[in-house]
């Protein structure tokens, strides 16, 4: 395992678990916080990405002690079910932003990389996760509480509350599918309960209902016969009214009958009377129609002859208004000097003619003059632009100049301050490396007070552990003189009557050697042999140790030599002021050398701009005069054409206005002649209109004529009268019509009344009828739905009696008498088989005295758990809680629970977990005679080919396990330092 910038260790650390468990046991030992437990935390989050316990609630896993932007890192190279793979995790954290200020968060990443090619590697944090929990065959909670037994969770199994303990083996057993039986047969029996619930409310529901319909009264338990009573009473009702209805439908028709009757006779008699009052009033209004009639012919007769009178009106408007028109043009022409005398005589329209054709011959002339006049404006505008121009020039040349005067003096002193800098930047190779010479003995004076004080550390130590060694190894020849010495007392306690002395081969024995009671046996002396070992190598390491800082005392005394500490500080403060200006004067020297050649560009540039600021001036004035003289020719030509009166412009506006108004006045005339032709064409035409209609003046038609609307309002008034005439007559032309205004009048009221009491008769008949046919369509109904429910009620009552006693039976409830829930009674048979795993290691490790009993003693209410544990002491027979053992009878019995655990919980998952495994801490509650004893049981883990890792700060331990890994806490970080048979690193 490779871990980096990870808790307390900041650089990288390497751990190789197949050199460090090589005897199949090795101890991770140092000082309270310096990392042990980081290192099982390591390899939990780099094959589950977490860490046990609460420890993973703060998700601060990099080392405070790497630098900023050093990313945290756990590699792990493993075998796991045959196959090899290697899994590297970073977790989440965050490092400065490269840009700004502030702290940039860095997600979590995880890879997995299988070394023996057996398939693809995985770079998603979740199918890393995934291939892991496959391999191992357990989850991250069962490979801590089976691989990794946790420091101070060891006693929290053996003493939990049952609830808690429930929870925990939960967590370690897949009881989830009993758990789904229970949740199955509970939701079964419930959808069972609520349908048989929903078919008993069904039977009362039909059973209300025919109580509703048939207003029987339902017995205490319905039946079938009363239903079928309630029925047959329904159906004999609807017979009877049947009868009824029929008997008053036929009355109500007769009635029905002579009440038509009557009422045609009304309606032809009332038909008759209308007629006979039309065909009165019509002959009463004969003049006014007549009257009528002849307003609309004369009306017809002027229409046509309307819009020819009024387009003689409005052209004898139009002939007016042009003849004005006309007189107006002529005056317009005659305000005009030129054109007074056209208006004075009586000039036609060929002199108007040739008037316009000779103006715009002299318009054309002026043309070419005109638009050079207009461009004079322009002409003007560049003399003054020019003008301007070549005062500004100068006004820059004259600048330019003063800049070129002032230029070699800037630059003389920008060359200086270049020499300057170039001098101090060759300075700084030499002070850099002076700077770097004293800071190391500066350093070195720092590092050699360190060392002294870990040179007088360790050889406290040294002396210590030579102390103990010597100790140990007196005891160990102590005790082997003595076993030397009682030699012959061991050999005597082999002797057997009758067979040969291994010694002397004799078969008898007349005086064995008698040995006192402390007699020193082979496993005394091999105990003894191996602390002398266990103390050897703490010497050996210790005095490797002062070995080293003698060394590396004696490295910093040369380096030191015949140093002052004060000077050498002040000496590097000097050189360190006098590297930083050198480092100033270098970073400033491109800058110096940019600013000479930025002023020697600036000369050149400036007189560049003065030799073509002379050029531009010179076509400047040249072009200036140009334009002056083309000016004066211009003004002179015009005085010349136009005589001084007005201007060009002037008079080509004065000649178009002449020929506008001439044109006008030509307009002006041929409108109005056309206008009176159009007039006479009107009148004749009016006259002829007016003698083939019969009229003798204009003011005739327009007397005649009316609005449309008044002439369709007298045709329809006519056509009216003339239809209702023909009506009438028709009507009273009818045979019934005349017999039934000769007969008397019949009493239609009374045959109305008679005609209601029959109806209202006949509806509450068949009111009755419906009431009983339809309570007999819906007693057929409701009884045979009744039937239907009775019979499917039954066998769902069964049904629901099996289900509900299942679902208690495995809820704990009903005829469970151990009141236990299916998945509690799985989890109490695993505690059983941890229980046995447990009770041989516990047996051992407590000298045959306690063993683990499973206590099925009842909870609260007497609900019955089965998830109790005890233990049984032989020394007295007697069972006790868990609570009044000792605290290192706790430790071996809570790490016998947890190895047994730990075998159920992989023999449950395939039987697939680490060859390694890690116990953390806890031994110090241990006396001699009980650590023996755990160590017995440990052993036997490594003789059946795991590798246990134990974590603990007991001294004991250093002795007794010879391969260590020591975890060294410094102020920059923790490190690593492995002891094993081989050697040490």
């Amino acid at each position: 395992m490779r871990i980096k910038a990870f808790g307390p260790f900041a650089d990288e650390v390497v751990i190789d678990f197949d050199e460090l468990g090589a005897d199949g046991l090795f101890l991770l030992h140092g000082q309270t916080g310096a990392g042990k437990t980081t290192v099982l935390d390591a390899v939990a989050f780099a094959l589950y990405g977490r860490v046990p316990g609460a420890r993973d609630t703060t998700r601060r896993l990099r080392s405070d002690h790497a630098a900023s932007d050093q990313a945290p890192e756990v590699e792990l190279e493993a075998t796991i079910g045959s196959r090899r793979l290697r899994i590297t995790r970073t977790p989440e954290y965050e490092r400065p932003k490269k840009r700004g200020e502030g702290m940039r968060k860095i997600n979590a990443t995880a890879s997995l990389a299988w070394l023996d090619g057996s398939g693809p590697d995985l770079t998603r944090i979740p199918d890393v996760g995934e291939a892991v929990v496959r391999l191992l065959g357990m989850s991250a909670d069962q490979f801590f509480q089976v691989v990794l037994l946790p420091q101070g969770d060891f006693a929290r199994f053996l003493r939990a509350h049952p609830d808690e303990r429930e929870a925990l083996l939960e967590k370690l057993f897949d009881t989830e599918r009993f758990g789904d039986i229970e949740d199955w047969l509970r939701d079964r029996a419930r959808e069972s309960a609520t349908r048989l619930s929903e078919h008993a409310a069904a039977v009362e529901r039909v059973a209300g209902q025919i109580v509703a319909i048939s207003g029987v009264p339902a017995p205490a338990e319905a039946d079938f016969e009363w239903a079928q009573g309630c029925l047959d009473a329904a159906r004999e009702a609807a017979e009877r009214t049947g009868a009824e209805l029929t008997a008053a439908q036929a009355a109500a028709e007769q009635a029905e009958a002579a009440h038509r009757d009557a009422l045609r006779a009304e309606d032809l008699r009332r038909r008759g009377v209308q007629a006979r009052d039309r065909l009165a009033q019509l002959e009463e209004g004969a003049e006014t129609l007549a009257e009528a009639d002849r307003a609309r012919r004369l009306a017809l007769r002027a229409a046509p002859i309307a819009h020819l009178a009024d387009d003689h009106d409005r052209l004898t408007a139009e002939v007016a208004e042009k003849t004005v028109a006309a007189d107006r043009a002529r005056e317009a022409l005659a305000e005009l000097a030129e054109g007074r005398p056209l208006c004075e005589s009586d000039c036609d329209d060929a002199t108007l003619v040739a008037a316009v054709d000779r103006w715009t011959e002299e318009s054309g002339r002026w043309e070419p003059l005109a638009r050079r006049v207009a461009e004079r404006p322009r002409t003007v505008a560049d003399i003054d632009e020019l003008e301007e121009a070549i005062a500004a020039a100068e006004r820059e040349a004259a600048g330019i100049r003063e800049l070129l005067d002032a230029a070699p003096a800037r630059r003389e002193e920008a060359v200086t301050a270049l020499r300057e800098a170039e001098e101090l930047r060759a300075q700084a190779p030499r002070l850099r490396a002076e700077r770097d010479a004293t800071r190391r003995i500066l350093q070195a004076f720092d590092d050699r007070d360190q060392v002294l004080d870990q040179l007088a550390k360790a050889e406290r130590d040294l002396l210590d552990a030579r102390e103990k060694h010597t100790a140990a190894r007196e005891h160990q020849l102590d005790l082997r003189e003595r076993r030397l010495a009682g030699m012959a007392s061991e050999l005597a306690r082999g002797l057997v009557d009758g067979e040969p002395c291994v010694v002397c081969g004799s078969p008898d024995h007349p005086a064995p050697a008698a040995g006192d009671e402390e007699q020193v046996g082979e496993a005394d002396e091999k105990r003894a042999a191996a602390d002398e070992q266990a103390a050897s190598a703490i010497r050996s390491i210790a005095e490797s140790e002062v070995i080293a800082l003698k060394e590396r005392r004696a490295n910093l005394d040369a380096v030191v030599g015949d140093a002052d500490r004060v000077a050498t500080k002040a000496e590097l403060d000097r050189l360190a002021a006098d590297l930083a200006a050198a480092e100033r004067a270098a970073a400033r020297t491109p800058t110096l050398r940019e600013a000479v050649e930025r002023i020697d560009a600036e000369i050149d540039g400036r007189r560049s701009a003065l030799a073509d600021l002379d050029s531009a001036q010179s076509a400047r004035r040249e072009r200036l005069s140009g334009l002056r003289e083309s000016l004066s020719a211009l003004d002179a030509e015009v005085a010349e054409a136009t005589g001084g009166r007005i201007g060009v412009d002037e008079r080509r506006r004065e000649l178009a206005e002449l020929c506008a108004r001439a044109r006008r006045l030509r307009e002006a005339r041929r409108d109005a002649e056309q206008a009176r032709r159009r007039l006479d064409e009107v009148a004749d035409r009016l006259a002829t209109a007016c003698a083939e209609a019969g009229f003798a003046t204009v003011e005739d038609v327009r007397a005649a004529l009316v609005p449309p609307a008044q002439i369709q309002a007298w045709e329809r008034m006519l056509e009216d009268a003339a239809t209702l005439r023909a009506a009438s007559e028709e009507t009273l032309a009818d045979p019934e019509v005349r017999e039934v205004l000769e007969a008397p009048a019949v009493d239609v009221e009374r045959l109305a009344a008679d005609l209601a009491a029959a109806r209202s008769r006949r509806d509450e008949a068949a009111q009755r009828n419906a009431v009983a046919v339809q309570r007999r369509t819906d007693l057929d109904r409701y009884v045979a739905d009744f039937w239907n429910v009775l019979d499917a009620l039954a066998p769902i009552q069964e049904r629901h009696a099996e289900l509900s006693g299942l679902a208690d039976l495995v809820g704990g409830r009903g005829q469970n008498s151990r009141r236990m829930s299916l998945r509690s009674y799985v989890l109490a048979a695993r505690l059983d088989e941890v229980l046995v795993a447990a009770s041989g290691r516990l047996r051992e490790m407590s000298s045959g005295r306690y063993e683990f009993v499973h206590s099925d003693t009842a909870a609260v209410r007497g609900r019955r758990r089965g998830l109790g544990i005890e233990v049984r002491d032989e020394y007295t027979g007697a069972v006790r809680p868990t609570s009044t053992l000792s605290g290192g009878e706790t430790f071996f019995a809570s790490l016998a629970l947890a190895l047994g655990l730990a075998d159920v919980v992989s023999a449950e998952s395939g039987g697939r977990v680490l060859d390694t495994i890690f116990i953390d801490e806890g031994f110090g509650t241990l006396d001699p005679e009980a650590l023996d004893l755990v160590m017995g049981v440990l052993d036997d883990l490594r003789s059946g080919g795991r590798v246990v890792g134990v974590v603990s700060h007991v001294d004991e331990l250093r002795a007794r396990i010879p391969s260590q890994l020591h975890v060294v806490r410094r102020e920059n970080g923790s490190t690593l330092r492995v002891q094993s048979p081989l050697g040490v690193s």
